[in-house]
């Protein structure tokens, strides 16, 4: 089943987390991880988020940086790439700004649990594809809609832990950026990349493969291949 490649793009403290316990918005990184989030999130021909972090951030989910959005379009791509959310019971608020903001067409992957009401207002908003034998979306068959019927070649993950964690488990994740910040939130409720310690348990590892690790200040920039070094992959590191 064709799929796109699928990245993800999540900015870390020392301690692993990317929140605080009470999940508060995130933005604890420099200027200069802003901006490099924006040339990841150009890159993609779809940004993908999970409902939770699109509430807890109240995402636009744009490309507000005007000369990524030149770039995309000398490239005979779109301004901006197409906005993604998953929500397996499909409570989404049409108060939220990713709604109320111009920018790409936007799509909900969903399940036969959202509520009637929910769903006829969300269709005025978005494309609405509905998963109507399960309660919890089909990752694989999203992704193959989103390849076959949206042109998506190129997809990019900005959260949340749960989604990331779905990704991971059924080998859909190929590459991971991580910025490590200097901080320590601490608290055992904090989440971490796949979600609060005490819950943030896989079926088994998953091996990465360094690819790029860039130093900038106090903060470091890495990027990961997921999965076991294929036979044809760089034999180096880029380091800078």
């Amino acid at each position: 089943m064709k799929r796109p490649f699928v990245e993800a793009n999540f900015a870390v403290t020392v301690d692993g987390k990317i929140s605080t316990r009470a999940y508060a918005p995130t933005g604890f990184t420099s200027a200069r991880d802003k901006r490099r989030l924006l040339e990841i999130r150009a890159g993609g021909d779809a940004l993908l988020i999970g409902r939770g972090t699109l509430e807890a951030d109240n995402m636009a989910m744009a490309l507000p940086a005007r000369d990524l959005q030149e770039m995309r379009l000398r490239e005979g791509r779109t301004a901006e790439p197409l906005r993604v959310i998953f929500s397996n019971r499909g409570n989404l608020r049409t108060d939220l700004k990713v709604f109320r903001s111009r920018g790409a067409p936007i799509v909900i992957f969903t399940t036969r649990a959202m509520p009637a009401a929910a769903r006829r207002k969300l269709e005025k908003l978005a494309d609405v594809r509905v998963e109507a034998r399960r309660r919890t979306v089909d990752l694989p068959a999203a992704l193959a809609v989103l390849a076959h019927e949206y042109g998506v070649r190129d997809a990019v993950c900005e959260g949340g832990p749960t989604l990331i964690k779905a990704l991971l488990e059924q080998n859909l994740l190929d590459r991971l950026h991580i910025t490590f910040a200097p901080l320590i939130f601490g608290g055992a409720a904090a989440p971490t990349l796949i979600g609060p310690a005490d819950c943030a348990v896989l079926s088994k590892s998953i091996p990465l493969t360094l690819e790029s690790l860039k130093v900038e200040g106090s903060e470091a920039f890495a990027s990961y291949r997921v999965g076991s070094p294929r036979p044809r992959a760089r034999a180096g590191v880029v380091w800078e």
